[in-house]
């Protein structure tokens, strides 16, 4: 089939005589993509065989065009690493170089990447230029001295380029919803048309699949979410060779590795086409709090967070918050079936159905309800059949609990309540509810009203056999309202910061960080941990975090603060923990369980109290009464 384009479709293959003679078969393929194995660059004898596989199969005699690729790990099991030039790193790369170059491939991709555990990557620094530029340096020689093109894919084009299509995918996605790990916060210049645009000129082959999600890459062609005929046909003008890089599940066999191939064809034949301008959306804001905290954000448990929401449906309450709209965002990457976004403001829902990027905008349904009303509340769970519940909606301001103590038993008491219980009658597996640090020693009429929602979810827990667990947020940098974002607004403007205590000591954790923490929370709930908190959050004073702010965002000179004072219900300093409670160990970066009894007294003196249908005016009686009897509540720790 004659494509009218330069590029040369290839199918992919190792260096096997099974898998070659399975993509020669049944078709008149134009080119095939070799990728070595780390048994092939073993020793000399394994690279002689690699090459006499190939003559021997016959690739020439079928006059196809071959390219190379070379391990992405080495005989020993190390992966190939950009900042590691080490003896056998020297021996495999020249294996490659000649193997391409025996072979007759004009060019030679190679992995370039520093794979790091978890762990490894929070604790690590700025990557060695000297080391890269060593390994680099002495990867183009190897090549040139060989008559052989060096490539490196997916990294910035040092030498030649390799342009692969799920990849870059994968990584907007994993920027989309968990920005402040590779400190990118804004997807839109990520989008893989201007991929290809910028960086296909500096490309000589292309690595095209589809992809999905966060972890869904090397997908058939068509099978994902990637709108890949314009890209490839724009590939066609850029690149010399096309690779439909497809994963089988039986290597030995290419079906959908051939039906890439032949849309490869059909799309390198369509005529040129206008590239369609990204639909463009307010930028997010650019600060990142991780400089704040001078601490990288946790690494997410993908691989479990991808099986526990994978295709499954959600609902969370209080998601037009920008808490919720975060965790909202961070559940998306892993592609449930559904995710219904619960709040009672409308304006907030409105924004944040507004400010989602199109793409994925299907997956999310803003509803408009008040948790406060029980008989709409399990309506709407009825109509989502939610298999996991976050509940988030909550009033939060601790001098305003003082104020108007009706009004929190209501939304933060009466509602929660509400939530469980809907979850219950609808049958939800797992309810993760966002509870706060305040709640530990309970000094404030907020804090009670979290200390009593813990135990609110720990009855329930109990009373319906099924996973609930409360998670204890601290002080989640930039979300609506919080001192931090006040700070940096008037950081920004150059006005003095409204500061109410310098003195004060509170837990800090960013808002990638607090999106993380919950739905890793939902893998705790099924360990039936019924309690959990951040794992060693930053501790800083209102102070310092003020000065780290002006230092990072203001006009610079010394930090101007103007003390407010103390307001109602506020203390000098919180903790994580509070009477017979310890925390637990890691469980996943980021959270800990928090390992004591959690008391239902009140819980059950509550509930056999309130009537099955009752006005709010009678169930906030009980509720305001509850939170005045002595013993209901775990007695606060006095100092």
């Amino acid at each position: 089939m004659s494509t009218g384009s330069k590029s040369i479709p290839l199918l992919k293959s190792a260096p096997e005589p099974d898998q070659l003679a399975d993509r020669l078969d049944g078709g008149d393929w134009q080119g095939i993509e070799i990728a070595l194995m780390p048994a092939d660059v073993a020793d000399e004898d394994a690279l002689d065989r690699a090459v006499r596989t190939v003559s021997d199969v016959g690739v020439h005699l079928h006059q196809l065009a071959i390219t190379a690729e070379a391990p992405v790990a080495w005989p020993s099991g190390a992966f190939v690493r950009v900042d590691r030039l080490d003896e056998e790193a020297r021996t495999g790369i020249e294996r490659s170089a000649e193997f391409a170059a025996r072979v007759g491939s004009p060019v030679l991709t190679i992995h370039l990447f520093i794979p790091l555990s978890p762990d490894e990557f929070q604790a690590s620094g700025a990557v060695n230029a000297d080391a890269v530029e060593e390994f680099l340096g002495f990867y183009a020689d190897a090549c040139v001295q060989r008559g052989v093109d060096p490539l490196i894919e997916n990294v910035p084009p040092e030498l030649g380029f390799t342009i692969d299509t799920s990849h870059a995918a994968l990584f907007r996605s994993f920027a989309t919803v968990y920005p402040g790990l590779f400190a990118h916060p804004w997807d839109e210049e990520l989008e893989l048309g201007r991929y290809v645009e910028e960086l296909g000129p500096h490309a000589q082959v292309a690595h095209v699949s589809d992809a999905h999600g966060l972890l869904g890459e090397g997908l058939p062609y068509g099978g994902g979410e990637l709108e890949l005929d314009p890209v490839v046909r724009r590939l066609g003008e850029l690149v010399r060779f096309i690779v439909a890089e497809i994963n089988e599940p039986d290597p030995a066999r290419s079906v959908e590795m051939k039906r890439a191939y032949r849309a490869i064809e059909r799309a390198l034949a369509l005529p040129p086409a206008e590239p369609q301008p990204a639909r463009r959306r307010v930028p997010a804001d650019s600060f990142d709090w991780q400089q704040v905290l001078e601490r990288r954000d946790p690494v997410p448990s993908v691989l479990e967070l991808q099986e526990r929401f994978g295709g499954r449906r959600i609902l969370l309450t209080g998601g037009g918050g920008s808490i919720g709209g975060a965790l909202a965002t961070f559940l998306g990457g892993f592609r449930p079936e559904r995710i219904t976004i619960v709040d009672g403001h409308e304006s907030s829902l409105i924004a944040d159905r507004r400010a989602r990027d199109q793409q994925t905008l299907g997956l999310f349904n803003h509803v408009l309800c008040d948790i406060r009303e029980p008989g709409r509340l399990e309506r709407e769970l009825e109509v989502a059949k939610p298999e996991i519940v976050f509940h988030l909606a909550a009033y939060k301001h601790v001098d305003w609990a003082e104020i108007f103590p009706e009004e929190f038993v209501d939304t933060n008491l009466h509602g929660s309540w509400n939530v469980l219980r809907a979850a219950e009658a609808a049958g939800v597996e797992t309810v993760v509810v966002a509870s706060t640090d305040k709640a530990a020693l309970a000094q404030s009429f907020y804090g009670r009203t979290k200390r009593f929602m813990e135990q609110l979810t720990a009855f329930a827990a109990r009373r319906a056999g099924a996973q609930r667990t409360a998670v204890r947020l601290v002080n989640v940098l930039g979300s609506a309202g919080a001192a931090s974002e006040i700070f940096l607004s008037q950081a920004r403007a150059g006005v003095p910061l409204t500061v109410t205590d310098t003195g004060m000591v509170r837990y800090w954790i960013t808002m990638p960080h607090a999106a993380c923490l919950l739905a890793q929370a939902a893998l705790l709930a099924g360990d039936g941990v019924p309690l959990c908190s951040p794992h060693d959050p930053v501790m800083l004073t209102v102070g310092e975090l003020a000065e780290r702010i002006w230092r990072l965002a203001g006009p610079g000179g010394e930090t101007e603060i103007e003390l407010l004072g103390i307001r109602r219900g506020e203390t000098l300093s919180e903790v994580l923990t509070g009477p017979g409670e310890t925390l637990g160990e890691e469980r996943h970066q980021g959270i800990c369980a928090i390992e004591g009894e959690i008391p239902t007294t009140g819980a059950a003196w509550v509930i056999e109290r309130l009537p099955a249908r009752g006005s709010r005016e009678e169930a906030r009686a009980i509720w305001l009464e509850a939170m005045q009897r002595p013993g209901l509540l775990a007695p606060a720790r006095v100092d």
